[in-house]
This record gives structure tokens, sequence and C-alpha cells, in this order.
């Protein structure tokens, strides 16, 4: 059966349904294997060189292309199965006159993975897992290719937990030499066979439908990643371990006894630090291997790595961590080794590798989080020389555009720790962390986005839009987006509705930032069928009570139950969102709809809520009889406060509950905060964690509290940097990740607040520009805005302080924040320079 297209392809040896009609209706669920490695390869005759051959690939699983030998890319992005993602990549640097061969190591999971999605029904079926398609002017899956299962990977083995991939463990004894390289002889391998059936013609059965799998495929989206190799920067300790191969691979190295180093073991381990120079040669003694572990200084996310030269049969086995037992909560024993914490998902990452004779590198398939690197040299009688080991860091390709200094040290390490953070959890997706997950959750999504743009600008849009599209893709068929998608999420197995709302308000967001229109037109249909889900679980009320699924908002001990404060004003403020993404795309009747729900539903919450003895709202509500329950958060007065209508007075007295350092209280959210304070119902205020900070800090700046808004910062966010951790936590304590990319809001605030600049129209075709020095001396620093950026120089004079801004000054809206007024501008030599002095604002001074 020929198509006009290339088909995908895979081994002969795995069946493919005869009858697809029968297969879709009555064949039992399909299992052709976990965890399974192939090997596909072409070989093919150039007369000339082209200028170029760009080639598109997308496979089943992930993959690495090489041409010649030569790693040229890898992939896919992450994806829907039902909107499959590839990726194009030039050939020529690597092609040659004569002889050439593409080939393509493919791992195929057979589970759902944080980064990968399983195909339920459709075509699985009929062909199972796995697949590769290649399109191109050279080579494509219409070729003649050759294939093979690899066994150089041990197929049974766990993964690394309850949401990553498989432990690696790799024989490259195993791995036929010369495979990827033209002149490897392959006359032993299956010929690969097209993923096709049924067809017939017209007249044929079901009108000759043809089955495929895959059909829809969309470019990734977003550039390559980058890739760069990093050494560690410190030696910890040098011991032996004491071997004992009968423990299961994913407990052997954490759990086998330490015991002395022997003499002549471990020579020159140091060499394999930055800077240093030499070759490390390990040797092993019988029934004690060699174990050493290094601190690379800072968490980074990349592929443990290195090149050896060795006898063959040896084996080296590491695992990487964020952190080291007891770090962040006392002292840290010098000897201290990783171990596993299987409780929260946060297990060590593991790979294992056996070598063959000679001198040969090695680099994991996934990359994973490194900050400490245990390795364990075993089998080395005679010797392994160790020429390189560290780890290939990689990350999206963003630009640091942003930066911000000031006055006081530690916000300045904020901004800087809130950026790199992101960097970390910014690959193929906005992922919550490099470590635990690796999952693109919705809301975390929200935060990391304005923070992107506030460190990165432009160059992390493209990885926003494809978020936002593919949270669209997800969308279940009542109107729910999955929690994270794509991924393991179970296929409304369970969900986070308030996800939801946060994916609209992102979208907001991201056309205040970008304009970009196509990517709202593209989401838009979803984005109404989302909020219609809302307004029927509301119902007759009006108001969503008791919401259905994991209602999390953060991980803190707001009021959930009955009808929600936080819950209920997030979800107005969506539907304002919508608004202005329906006046956008000139629908302006869906706007007027959208506006007047958001305002009906605050109107209520506004009345419903308040607590007219305490001057606040509180969290929860009985529908049924109006009772005011008692309990009030941070979270459900920020959220009225940010996308309510609440009037001034009351905003006042609301904020002074929720700010009043005697009354916030830090509760309990297993399992990220197991521990916590019992809050006193009456007199207290519930804390907003790292995540929902980012709304608190909004809200207050929005009214006029700005320096109170700092002051959580520095309070929340503050002990992280002052502690010496230069990445963010999940949450104020390290029970959980320790590099978490919601929790980079101080970026976002600092530049958006103290510098003052943000879209007057979107896609800043006009800047607004609103400083605020707060309690700070001076600061400075740089803000994207699109395809430029603008420098901000904060300095405080006697009555208030002096700014200057450049760049773009003929596009800049001039405004005051609450508490300032404009003094006098003067505009030359391409600069700005305004002075504001004290004024009252909104009643406060």
């Amino acid at each position: 059966m020929k198509l006009f297209a290339p088909p995908f392809i895979w081994t002969p040896r795995q069946p493919i349904a005869a009858n697809w009609i029968v297969a879709l209706r009555d064949l039992p669920h399909r299992d052709d294997g976990r965890n399974r490695w192939f090997l596909f390869r072409y070989e093919f005759d150039l007369d000339e060189l082209p200028r170029s051959a760009p080639t598109d690939v997308t496979v089943d699983g992930r993959y690495i292309l090489y041409v010649n030998g030569a790693e040229t890319g890898r992939g896919p992005v992450r994806c829907s199965p039902l909107a499959q993602r590839y990726d194009t990549h030039e050939l020529t640097p690597h092609l040659r006159l004569g002889r050439n061969v593409v080939a393509v190591l493919i791992h195929t999971y057979g589970v759902d993975t944080a980064f990968h999605e399983e195909v339920r029904g459709l075509w699985r079926p009929v062909f199972g897992d796995g697949g590769l398609w290649m399109r191109g002017p050279l080579v494509d899956t219409r070729a003649d290719w050759k294939c093979i299962q690899s066994d150089a990977w041990v197929q049974d083995v766990p993964q690394a937990n309850h949401s990553l991939g498989f432990i690696e463990a790799f024989d490259a004894r195993r791995l036929p030499e010369g495979w990827a390289e033209t002149g490897f002889d392959d006359a032993e391998w299956d010929m690969a066979r097209p993923l096709l059936t049924g067809g017939g013609g017209p007249e044929s059965i079901y009108q000759g439908t043809i089955v495929r799998p895959f059909p829809i495929l969309v470019p990734r989206g977003i550039p390559a990643l980058c890739e760069r190799p990093v050494r560690a920067r410190a030696l910890r300790w040098v011991a032996g371990q004491e071997a004992q191969p009968d423990l299961p691979i994913h407990t052997r190295l954490y759990d086998e006894p330490l015991v002395p180093a022997g003499p002549d073991v471990a020579k020159d381990v140091e060499t394999l630090l930055e800077g240093g120079e030499g070759v490390a040669v390990i040797r092993t003694k019988p029934g004690i291997d060699t174990a050493f572990t290094l601190d690379f200084g800072r968490i980074l996310s990349g592929y443990p790595a290195f090149t050896i030269e060795a006898s063959g049969g040896e084996m080296i086995e590491i695992a990487c961590s964020e952190r080291l037992p007891g770090e962040w909560f006392g002292e840290v024993q010098q000897d201290a080794r990783i171990e596993r914490r299987p409780f929260i998902g946060t297990d060590a990452h593991l790979c294992r590798y056996i070598a063959r004779a000679g001198l040969q590198s090695f680099q994991r398939f996934e990359w994973c989080a490194i900050r400490y690197m245990h390795v364990v040299v075993r089998d080395a009688v005679d010797e392994v020389t160790l020429r390189w080991l560290g780890a290939v860091e990689t990350h999206y390709p963003v630009e640091e555009q942003g930066r911000f200094s000031c006055s006081d040290p530690l916000l300045t390490q904020l901004w800087a720790a809130g950026a790199y953070t992101l960097k970390q959890c910014m690959h193929d997706a906005w992922e919550d962390c490099p470590s635990r997950e690796q999952r693109q959750w919705l809301g975390d999504a929200t935060v990391e986005n304005l923070a992107g743009w506030a460190a990165f600008g432009a160059s992390a849009a493209a990885l926003n839009s494809k978020y936002l599209i593919q949270a669209a893709e997800s969308q279940r068929a009542d109107g729910l987006t999955q929690m994270f998608a794509p991924g393991d999420h179970g296929h409304d197995a369970r969900t986070i509705p308030d996800w939801t709302l946060q994916w609209v308000l992102c979208a907001a967001d991201h056309w205040e930032l970008t304009a970009d229109l196509d990517t709202i037109e593209t989401i838009w249909p979803a984005i109404e069928k989302a909020l219609d889900w809302f307004d029927r679980v509301a119902g007759p009320y009006g108001l969503i009570v008791d919401m259905p699924y994991w209602h999390f908002m953060d991980w803190a001990g707001l009021g959930r139950d009955h009808q929600a404060l936080a819950l209920n004003a997030q979800y107005a403020g969506a539907c304002s969102a919508a608004a202005g993404l329906a006046e956008a795309l000139e629908n302006h009747r869906a706007a007027r709809r959208y506006r007047e729900r958001a305002t009906a539903i605050c109107a209520r919450l506004d009345t419903e809520h308040w607590d007219a003895a305490r001057g606040t709202w509180v969290d929860m509500v009985d529908p049924a009889t109006g009772d005011r329950l008692p309990r009030i958060s941070q979270h459900g007065v920020a959220a009225l406060a940010l996308w309510g209508n609440a009037d001034a007075s009351r905003l006042a007295t609301a904020f002074d509950w929720i700010t009043d350092p005697g009354r916030v209280t830090q509760t309990p959210a297993p399992p990220v905060v197991p521990m916590g304070t019992p809050l006193d119902e009456a007199e207290g205020a519930v804390m907003a964690n790292t995540f929902y900070s980012h709304f608190v800090s909004a809200a207050l700046a929005r009214h006029g509290r700005g320096a109170t808004a700092l002051a959580n910062i520095r309070k929340r966010f503050g002990p992280i940097i002052e502690a010496g951790s230069t990445t963010l936590w999940e949450a104020t304590t390290p029970w959980a990740s320790l590099c978490h990319g919601f929790s980079a809001s101080p970026t976002w605030f600092l530049s958006r607040y103290v510098l003052g600049v943000s879209p007057a129209t979107p896609g800043f075709g006009r800047i607004a520009f609103a400083p605020d020095l707060f309690d700070l001396d001076n600061a400075e620093g740089v803000v994207p805005t699109g395809a430029d950026q603008v420098t901000v120089s904060l300095t405080r004079v006697a009555d208030g302080f002096r700014a200057e801004i450049s760049g773009r000054i003929d596009d800049i809206d001039v405004a005051a924040a609450p508490g300032w007024s404009v003094h006098d501008q003067d505009r030359h030599d391409g600069r700005l320079a305004i002075r504001y002095t004290r004024c009252e604002a909104d009643g406060r001074p």
C-alpha cells in the first residue's frame, strides 16, 4: 500500500491486527512491552552535496538522530499523540560525497510518563506502541529502512519514580559497534515495514478506509534546546563501597555500606573538577568497589556523561540528586551520601553503564536534576581511566535580556535566583521542577510565563504559546483541561479545575505581553468551552459550591469547601480575562457576557463573604444557610482584591487583617508542607505559600500596598537565599522540590513594580512606566519590551526619587505608582528623566 506522504514505519516483528474494524472494537488491551530500544538505519549515495536538506523527524517515544555517526539532534518535544510534534533537522553539515547513512536510536516507553503520553484506543490496538516517521529531500520513511530491537539496554528495570522514565541500564558491549556509520553490516537486521492497514479502494470494506498512526503532525514550534558540558566544582569524599550485587538496581547504589577507601584505588579524582587537567584512575578491590561524590555547586538540569578508557566489563553507576541528607535542616556531614526519597517521589536519578574495551563516551539518554553526583566504579580490578566526567547541561535557549540590581543585596540575589530557577524548569515545556516530576502543570505556567518575560523577554514566548495550545489540546469532553499536559494525567483520572482557570489567566497575560493573536485565536474555542464547565457547575447558585476534583490553589490550608472565596474570585478573574481576549478577537458579544458574569460573581462574593465584625472576607459560606465560616486566608482576600471591584475601605481593613504578623499562620499542607501551625480561625489568617504569594503580592501592589508586598517577599523568600540556596524552593520550607519554577515570582515583581515597566498596549506597542523605589536607596535594571528593551535607573533624592529610562522613550506613557506623583519630566539625548514625590494614595500615606 502506498501513500503520497511518508508513512510511519516499525519493526515487522510487532504484529499488525489484520482486521482493523475488529481490532478497534473487540481486541483486548494491547501490550507490546515496556521500555524498549530500537535501532534504525538507511544508507544512500550522493553524487553532489545539497545546499540544504531540512528533514522532519518524529517517533512514538524519544529519539536521537545520527548522520554518518554524528549526533544531529534529538526529540520530539512532548506532545499529545493526537497532535504529534515533529522536529526539523538540517543534515548538510554531516553529509559527504558517496555513501551516507542516517540512523535513529528510538526509545519507546509503553507507559505514560511526565513527558510521554500513550495513545488511548484509535490506532493503538492495530499497531501497538512505536513508530518512526521521516520526511526530507534526501531520505524519508518510504525508503527501505533496516531495524532491530536492541538488547544493549536492560528492559526489565523500574521507573525512576512515579512520573519519570525508566532507569537506564546500558551494556555498551551489546550495542553493535559502528551501527550508525556507513559500511556497517545490517544484513541480518529486519526490513522495517509501514504502519498501514485497510485500504483496497472505494468499493472495499468501509470504503477502503486506511488506518495509520499519528495522522496529525505539527511542527515542534520551539527552537532546539541548548547544551554545554559542565564539570563539578568540588569532591566531597572518596570511599570504598561494599559490593552487594544481589540488591535490585534501584536500591543497590544507595544501600551498600561505605567503607574506607583502599590505598591507590582512586588517583587524581580532583582532576575531574572544574578547571582540572589530566585524568583520574580508578581501581577496585575484590568485593569492594570505589565510590565518590561530586558537588556541582548548584542545581542544574543535564545529562550525566563521561569519557573513559576501560578493559571491558567494568560497571559505572551514577546517581544524581538536588540534595544531601540533612541539607537545609542542619549541618551536612562531610561523608553524607545521596539517598532515595520515594515518599514524595523525589528519588535520586540513576543510570548504570557497562563498559566495552577501549576509549568510549556515554551520555545518559534523559536529563535530570543534578547538584550532587554519586559515582560507583565496579569490577575495575585492572583500572578505569576517567578522561572526563560531568554533565551536559541542557535547557530552553533563553536570551538573558532582563536584569535587576538594587541597594538591598537580598533582593538582587532573589531576582537572579528566580531567573536561574526558571531556566532549569524550561526545556520542551514549562516544568514544575527538574527533579521530582518535570511535568507541565497548568497553574505553574502562569507565574513562570510572567517571570520568564521579566528575565528572558520574547525569547520565552514560543514556549508559552506551545503551552497554551497543548493545554487546549488536553481538553476533556466536558470542557475541563487536564491539570498538566501532555503527560501521565491518566486521561480524566484526576484533575485540578482551578488550573484550568489559571490557563485562561495565562492566555490573557500572553496576549498583553506579546500581542500574539494567532495563539489566542487557536485556543479561543477551548477557553469558551472551559468556562462553560464552570458555568454549569455553578448552576442556579451563580457561584461554584463544593467544587469537584482536586481543589488545589496552593500548598496552604485555605478554605476550599462550600462556596469558596478564592476559587470563585479566580473564576471571575478568568471571566474578565476572557472578556479582554474576546475584545481582541472582535467578539463583542462574548466579551459582554464574560464581563457581566465576572461583575455578578464579585458583587455576590463582596456581599456574602464580608465579615463586618472582623473587617475582612471569610473563605467559605454555606449557601444553604448563608452562614459565614470563620476561616480567613491571604488567598481569598487577595483573589477578590485582584479580580473584583471591592470598596477601598473594605480592602484596607481586609489587607490589614491578612498582613498582620500576629495573625499570619503557616498551616500544614502535606506532603509538600508536612508541618505547620494550627490556625486560630477566629483571629488568624492562612499564609500564602510561594505559589499564591505571587497573587497576594500583585493584589497588594495594585492597591497601594507594594511596600507590604515587598516586605512579604523578603520574609517568604529571603530565608531561602540566606540559607545559601541559589534556587527557589517549592515552598518556604525545603521538604520538597528545591528548584521550582512557580516560585520565581520575585523576579517578576521586582521588574514589574520596582522598575515599573509593563505593557500599556498589547505586545508593548506602548509602554507604561510607573516605578516605585519603596524603601530602597537605588535600583537599576533592564526590562524586555518585545523586540527591544528599556533600561531603568532609580535613585533616592530628598523629596522622593529620580527615575531615568532609556530606550523607546517615544513609546513610554509616564504614570505614578500609588503613593507617588510626577513632579517633573525631562527628555533629552534618548533618555527620559522623571522626579517622583510622595503623595496620598487610596487614603493611605
